[in-house]
């Protein structure tokens, strides 16, 4: 039978691989994290607006260039929609991860590799939860009218992840 001390010494063991694990779930060398476009209307499965749509092609535009190897939409139209015009110039298919499912996200970047630059389409009220599992723990407000902002995050495994906010296409707020 193992001994106190053995025991102990495995459940330290056990947790500090955990920690390094979670610590390693965004070890990507960048996340770019954005809101979707201006939505058509208030429904909840909504197509993007004009407006949103020409936005979608601004950051297509913006991040074209960045070395984007995978891009992550939720499950919804608008999300979707502002991705594809950065997928199709990139010639990626996007993946889908559900809006407010965050472990799922911390484990589908978890397992790309740490080379990776993912962009993220998300929406006001998953932002900044999703900014904080990604190691950026302050606060951040979004509006319903926040639709510009870039947040490039820079993740450092164990530590506090750096985080740049941008601004992109024409202003919204």
């Amino acid at each position: 039978m193992p001994t106190r001390t053995r025991l102990t010494g495995m459940l330290a063991a056990a947790v500090a691989i955990l920690l390094t694990a979670a610590s390693h779930a965004a070890a990507q060398q960048a996340v770019i994290v954005v809101r979707h476009a201006e939505k058509a209307d208030q429904s909840p499965d909504t197509a993007l607006s004009a407006k949103g749509r020409a936005r979608a092609k601004a950051l297509a535009d913006l991040l074209r260039a960045a070395g984007v190897t995978h891009i992550i939409t939720s499950e919804f139209r608008r999300s979707q929609e502002t991705a594809a015009p950065l997928a199709k110039a990139l010639g990626l298919t996007p993946e889908q991860v559900p809006a407010r499912d965050l472990p799922a996200l911390v484990a589908r970047l978890h397992a790309l590799d740490p080379a990776s630059i993912v962009v993220i389409v998300g929406h006001s009220n998953t932002i900044p939860p999703m900014l904080a599992v990604l190691g950026w723990p302050n606060t951040l407000d979004l509006h319903d009218g926040d639709y510009d902002d870039v947040f490039v995050l820079a993740p450092h495994p164990g530590q506090r992840a750096s985080m740049v906010r941008l601004k992109y296409g024409q202003r919204s707020s």
